[in-house]
């Protein structure tokens, strides 16, 4: 599980990165990034509830993002902050899916010369 120390939570940092950030597009979510200059990366991930009326169907697919986050942290070369914006096919893609679309993201993130 991700700690806290990951986390992107105040509402001036999401801010900044919704409008100084870059886009990455993906069939499952789009993801907004913006360098930052800490020691590691910090996320945030927004499920609206448009994607499911369920708090139970969003809180699973939170889950499994952060898990996928957490086990791919070393693989990050660079330290951004990155908000992730949930489209409604996450909801029925399977883990190994998403995993798969967060890997292209971070292989693509990582040949940005930023």
């Amino acid at each position: 599980m991700l700690s806290r120390k990951y986390s992107l939570s105040k509402k001036k940092q999401v801010a900044e990165v919704f409008q100084k950030g870059k886009i990455y597009f993906s069939p499952f979510f789009n993801i907004k990034f913006l360098p930052n200059n800490l020691n590691h990366s910090r996320f945030c991930i927004i499920i609206s509830a448009k994607i499911s009326k369920k708090a139970v169907v969003r809180n699973k697919l939170k889950r499994r993002l952060r898990a996928i986050l957490y086990h791919n942290l070393s693989n990050f070369s660079q330290n951004y902050d990155i908000i992730i914006l949930t489209k409604p096919a996450a909801v029925v893609a399977d883990y190994q899916q998403l995993q798969e679309k967060i890997q292209q993201f971070i292989k693509k993130l990582n040949s940005l010369k930023v």
